[in-house]
Order: C-alpha cells, then structure tokens, then sequence
C-alpha cells in the first residue's frame, strides 16, 4: 500500500496565516501554512504597510519547501493601537518572470493579543470563534 505524503491536484495557495504582535510592540510572530504539494517551493513575501501606504518592514523567503513556515517581523517605529495592512504574496520564479500563486491581504492592529490565552490573532484562514472554544 502506498501513502501519498503530497496532495494531489492540490493548488498552491496559503491555507492560513497568522500573526501576534508581541508585548513590545516591536516584534510581530509570523506562521504561514501552506499545502505539500510535490515538486513546489515557491516564495513567501510578508508586508507589513504603515497607514499612509508605505512599507514598515517585510520578509522574503526563497523556495519553500516547508508546510508550516514561521518568522518573526521586526516593526520600525510601530505605534500601538494603529491599524497597519498586512500583504502576503506567494509566487514562483525570479524577477520578472516571477509568476504570483496567491496573494491575502488583511488588517492588524498594533497590540498584544495573547495566544496561550487563545486570544485571537491576526490573518487568514482561521476560525478564530473555534479557537476560543473552551476557555474557562
């Protein structure tokens, strides 16, 4: 018998992402999950947009191969409390024959959301209701 260990006719798509801004205000922790999908290592470009539209920081991770990629962004002059867009693209390539696979964009603000608490966070793709379940 054998086990596939990669999804068949699987696009390659984020299935979530999720980040908490951490007490100082100064880090943000980062996880991306993506689908394994055979002979796939695409890009991951997270951004971070202040109010006015400009860049406050970003990441940019080469050919992928993990499913679960997790980083920390690190704020410049980030004010608690303000809201900044948040820009996640994936693609395939260099340059300009880089081909874009998926792109999320979504809002976070600025202040300590707590997961051990269950606190939600910030992103896709989460059902942040059902992560509150059961707290007590």
């Amino acid at each position: 018998m054998e086990i596939p260990l990669f999804e068949a006719d699987t696009p390659m798509r984020f299935e979530r992402i999720v980040l908490y801004p951490y007490p100082d205000m100064k880090r943000v922790w980062t996880r991306v999950w993506l689908p394994a999908v055979e002979d796939q290592a695409p890009n991951v470009e997270v951004t971070v947009m202040n109010p006015d539209g400009s860049e406050n920081c970003s990441v940019y991770m080469m050919a992928r191969t993990e499913q679960r990629i997790e980083t920390t962004l690190h704020m410049r002059d980030g004010v608690a409390g303000t809201i900044y867009r948040v820009v996640a693209t994936l693609t395939v390539g260099m340059g300009d024959t880089a081909e874009e696979l998926d792109r999320r964009e979504f809002d976070m603000t600025l202040e300590f959301r707590n997961p051990e608490t269950r606190e939600p966070g910030f992103g896709v793709g989460v059902d942040w209701n059902e992560l509150g379940q059961g707290m007590e």
